[in-house]
């Protein structure tokens, strides 16, 4: 049985998966892992090119699937097949550093923690000329035995540079199928579970330049992003009263934010009062939030889960 599964949602990625499959085979030391790829229909070669490319790492398993249904389904999909204590979840687009893996477990075990999230760099460099440096060296974590709280109040932990213990990510039935991009509502539904979180403040991966990505869309990322803190504000009722009160300010700004550039439409007067009242520190009213709900729901051309989605036998 592996210790580490990473699991990878890949579509349309040909170009940079050869980039992608080094980049696994080079870390050092080689972590005792498997690796699930889960094609999500890509209509370029990313099939092909996993095919070929993967003979550089042990214990391949390639999904396939005969429709797209993107990636908290796809990522949900892996992970059902992953045998490993934990699961390194990364996007297919990032090329991980060479001692990554081996650092962020160290640091895990160290400090007892049962998520870590990596720093993800971004560069204008294509992925041909893209030069991942080695951490060399243990960078700074901060700890935090309130993972939710941790995530609400410090830096962006929504790039995908994750290492959880396979338990935890089962324990909150993984990514919520409700939305189709996972990236901000993950780590929210590990933190509430969680019992010790770990800011790993290292470059992990490098994202080099890319002409397209999911969540470059404005208003499928407004979509996603308040549904996100919206259903956890639902799910689980019994967070601390700090903590909802923040995740409502959260849901009253990009709610404000979708009004004035993405033609949300709710009343300008009802989301600027519930930002301004989030701001302030005060709670923002329910039935604004509601309204905002069924406003986000109405946006045409907005990408959801499919109800039922086929799937193709692993290889």
């Amino acid at each position: 049985m592996p210790e580490i599964s990473f699991v990878i949602p890949v579509y349309n990625k040909a170009d940079i998966l050869p980039h992608l499959i080094r980049a696994l085979a080079e870390q050092q030391p080689q972590p005792d892992a498997e690796y699930i790829f889960v094609d999500d229909a890509s209509s370029d070669a990313s099939v092909a090119v996993l095919e070929q490319a993967a003979a550089a790492l042990p214990a391949v398993t390639i999904l396939r699937n005969p429709a797209n249904a993107g990636p908290s389904i796809r990522l949900n999909q892996g992970a059902a097949q992953a045998r490993g204590q934990l699961l390194c979840l990364i996007d297919a687009d990032e090329l991980i550093v060479p001692d990554a893996v081996a650092l962020m477990q160290q640091a895990m075990r160290q400090h007892d923690a049962d998520m870590v999230h990596g720093k993800v760099i971004r560069s204008e460099q294509a992925a041909d000329n893209l030069t991942r440096a080695p951490l060399g060296a243990m960078p700074d974590c901060a700890v935090g035995d309130r993972p939710l709280h941790m995530i609400l109040t410090g830096r962006g932990f929504v790039r995908m540079a994750w290492l959880v213990e396979a338990t935890l990510f089962r324990a909150v039935g993984g990514c919520d199928e409700r939305l189709f991009i996972q990236d901000e509502s993950l780590p929210l539904r590990l933190a509430t579970r969680a019992r010790r979180m770990i800011d790993f403040r290292g470059g992990v991966t490098y994202a080099p330049r890319a002409d397209s990505h999911l969540s470059a869309d404005k208003r499928q990322q407004h979509h996603d992003r308040f549904f996100a803190y919206y259903y956890l504000l639902r799910d689980v009722p019994a967070l601390p009263a700090e903590d909802r009160r923040r995740i409502a300010a959260i849901c009253a700004a990009i709610t404000w934010k979708a009004v004035r550039r993405s033609s949300l439409p709710l009343a300008q007067v009802d989301a600027l009062v519930a930002y301004l009242r989030g701001k302030a520190g005060f709670s923002v009213p329910a039935d604004i939030l509601d309204r905002a709900a069924d406003a986000f729901r109405s946006l045409p051309g907005i990408r959801h889960t499919p109800a039922s989605v086929p799937k193709l036998p692993a290889s």
